[in-house]
């Protein structure tokens, strides 16, 4: 029997080596122009985003404040509520002082009282609640036992670009609200 040569033992020719070695070129050239980036298309895309940043940024700058204005409204209908809710709960009267002049308020709720300052940029634009037993500078709103207010009212808050936002208190059922507009 003759012995047979094993197909691993047998060395390519050049001519299958060539082949071989083009063939495995190819693919590897192609694979990495498919998968890299041009210097151009890389500046392009830089370029790109920079025109949009460049239009975005600002108008993203003049959204923040409007949105500390709202936050600082919503903040504060929040008390109302509160001072509202914990008056019927507690049936006592429950206070809230506003101080024109220290961009603050503080809350009077049986047993306890806090101090709030309003947000960097946000002061009042017109408080309209009485004064508080003639002091200057400090308005009240008041809820009683029932929930009502001591009288109907609008706060407005305004941030250093001039927009403006009211909390409006309804004067009999002391619903509270947030508008853009100011009410008559």
């Amino acid at each position: 029997m003759a012995k047979r040569m094993c197909c691993q033992n047998r060395k390519p020719t050049k001519e299958q080596n060539r082949k071989l070695t083009r063939k495995h070129t190819s693919k590897i050239t192609a694979a990495k122009a498919a998968s890299g980036v041009t210097l151009v298309e890389l500046l392009v895309v830089v370029a790109l985003l920079g025109i949009i940043l460049s239009v975005a940024v600002p108008r993203f700058y003049d959204f923040v404040p409007r949105i500390q204005l709202e936050s600082a409204a919503r903040g504060l209908s929040a008390e109302f509520r509160l001072a509202q809710q914990k008056a019927i709960t507690t049936g006592k009267r429950c206070t809230i002082r506003f101080y024109l002049y220290g961009h603050r308020y503080r809350t009077f709720y049986p047993g306890s009282s806090e101090s709030i300052d309003l947000p960097t940029g946000i002061s009042y634009a017109t408080i309209n609640f009485p004064s508080d037993d003639g002091a200057y500078g400090i308005r009240r709103l008041y809820f009683n036992r029932s929930g009502a207010p001591n009288r109907g009212g609008t706060v407005g808050l305004k941030n250093e670009y001039g927009d403006r936002i009211y909390v409006i208190v309804t004067p009999a059922t002391g619903r509270v609200r947030i508008s853009d507009i100011p009410p008559d």
